[in-house]
């Protein structure tokens, strides 16, 4: 049975059946996706190329540092600078979690994952 056929008949359907049938389907896709290793290993470079906190946002954070250890930073300076903090921690965290699972699924340690995709050990973002 080809797609076409295949939609021809769920188009006959009641809705209520429709909706299960999609349902189903949904959850099929998503369990193919849990085990294909090559689309799961596509998602998490994704993921961890998205996970930084931008380059201005980074560049204001390298600021407030500079203005913290010269002691020149202002109060609302530093609850931007501890907003900035706590995003980024956020985001290495995120970023660190999918580098590990990326290692795990290549049987690697994440040494070796940071080392193939040229990231240093501290995972600057």
């Amino acid at each position: 049975m080809d797609a076409q056929t295949l939609l021809k008949d769920v188009a006959q359907m009641p809705l209520i059946e429709m909706e299960r049938f999609v349902q189903a389907v949904n959850g099929l896709i998503v369990q193919k996706q849990a085990t294909d290793k090559s689309y799961r290993e596509r998602f998490l470079l994704r993921k961890i190329n998205e996970t930084a906190l931008g380059l201005e946002k980074t560049l204001r954070y390298q600021l407030l540092v500079q203005k913290l250890e010269a002691e020149t930073i202002t109060d609302a300076e530093y609850v931007e600078f501890m907003e900035l903090a706590d995003k980024e921690e956020k985001i290495r965290y995120e970023r660190l979690t999918y580098l590990v699972e990326l290692a795990e699924l290549k049987s690697i340690t994440l040494a070796q994952i940071m080392e193939k995709m040229g990231l240093n050990r501290t995972i600057h973002v």
